[in-house]
């Protein structure tokens, strides 16, 4: 029995040198990061299933990295996305930026595939400072830094042109009603010059039947728009506008403007895809030519006016403000004013917890084009004619709470 003994234990010692010998190594404990994907337009879906290595977590108070992602538009009609990786925790101060452009007629899988792409040029640097990095294939290839344009020859000396055009039909045994509308513009712009000119027409119409009468609602309206913006510096900017605009709902058979503005950036427009924070003023003259005469019993009158507005732009790993302050009015009786307010705030109270609100305020009393008389009750509810007010709004307010897990990363896509 002591020596069957003795003979197991040699044994067990032997297969331990073996398997020490000859097994695997103890896999090494890897660092997971967490990475908040902050971004509108990515589609989170494709992301994951395309990087399921990463762990993606909902709540940015527990990320070690904050992908931020904001948009502009190019003069060529495509978007530019600008990509902002900031290092929290241990990676606070370990802040990368990169930008994506994509052009006006690229698809949505286009468009996600080049978003992807940066995405995975940025967690890079983050996963370079751990062991995860030895488990990372990594292939680039050079295709050598060139500028556009010096590659091609641009015939069209970068002015992007387009034309639209639709309508809308409704139809019903007692009520019908379509609309048509038009659209056309052509738009250049450069580091120094923004030039864009648009015009649209649009015609609206109504037809309602009670028993042997028909009310008929006609709606026209034509709008021509232009504007030349020059870069004076980094931030300072000026501009020439001019409009011509006819409205059946104003009372305006002719609408002509022109004016000059100024523009003051505290920040340097090249982070206008993080902040803005600008205070613009402009004055010029209002030509109206009017369907009826007015309650002021004008039909023609030429008036000059003067508007400064304050306009405040953040995104933020906190949330997002936009906020346009602005007030005009006109020389001849400064009493003929408007002061308006436009809001959208985004912000994040706490890692579970956000609120957000959309606000569209206006202060009016510059109402000069209101026709003479009393509308009648099919004016009114047929809304041919804007009615006289001191006031608009327009908002809506609500909260976002989320609780749960925050490493759920599967993709199920069934029904």
């Amino acid at each position: 029995m002591k020596f069957t003994f003795i003979i197991s234990n040699i044994l067990i010692l032997l297969c331990q040198s073996f398997f020490e010998a000859n097994g695997q190594e103890p896999i090494e404990t890897q660092e997971d990061l967490n990475f908040f994907l902050d971004c509108e337009d990515c589609d989170f879906t494709f992301v994951r299933q395309e990087l399921p290595f990463i762990s993606f977590v909902r709540d940015p108070q527990l990320a070690d990295v904050h992908i931020l992602v904001s948009e502009s538009h190019t003069g060529s009609g495509g978007r530019k996305y600008f990509l902002n990786f900031i290092g929290l925790k241990k990676f606070k101060g370990t802040d990368f930026e990169y930008d994506v452009t994509t052009n006006q007629s690229d698809t949505e899988d286009d468009i996600r595939n080049a978003l992807l792409k940066i995405i995975k040029i940025g967690v890079l640097p983050y996963y370079s400072k751990t062991s995860f990095i030895n488990h990372l294939e990594i292939d680039l290839e050079e295709s050598g830094k060139r500028s556009a344009d010096k590659m091609v020859i641009d015939r069209w000396n970068k002015w992007v042109f387009q034309l639209e055009t639709g309508g809308e039909l409704q139809q019903e045994q007692k009520q019908n009603e379509y609309s048509i509308i038009s659209e056309a513009s052509a738009e250049k712009i450069t580091e120094n010059w923004k030039t864009a000119i648009q015009a649209q027409y649009e015609i609206n119409r109504e037809n309602y039947y009670d028993d042997d009468s028909l009310i008929t609602d006609k709606q026209n309206s034509k709008d021509i728009s232009a504007e030349f913006i020059k870069s004076l510096s980094d931030k300072l900017s000026a501009g020439l506008f001019g409009n011509y605009s006819s409205s059946t709902f104003l009372n305006t058979r002719n609408k002509y403007m022109v004016s000059a503005g100024i523009e003051y950036n505290i920040f340097p427009w090249t982070e206008c895809n993080r902040r803005v924070f600008a205070l613009r003023y402009s004055a010029g003259i209002n030509g109206y030519d009017y369907l009826e005469e007015t309650i002021y019993d004008k039909i023609t009158e030429t008036l000059v006016f003067e508007s400064i507005s304050l306009n405040l732009e953040l995104i933020q790993q906190w949330g997002e403000i936009s906020m346009e302050l602005e007030g005009r009015h006109y020389f001849h009786d400064f009493s003929k004013n408007r002061l308006t307010l436009e809001t959208d705030i985004s912000v994040r109270l706490t890692k579970n917890f956000s609120v957000f609100c959309e606000l569209q305020t206006a202060a009016i009393h510059d109402q000069l084009y209101l026709a003479k008389g009393d509308d009648s009750l099919d004016d009114i509810l047929l809304k041919r004619h804007k009615l006289a007010t001191t006031y608009e709004i327009d908002g809506q307010i609500g909260f976002k709470f989320t609780f749960g897990s925050i490493y759920n990363n599967v993709v199920n896509e069934r029904f």
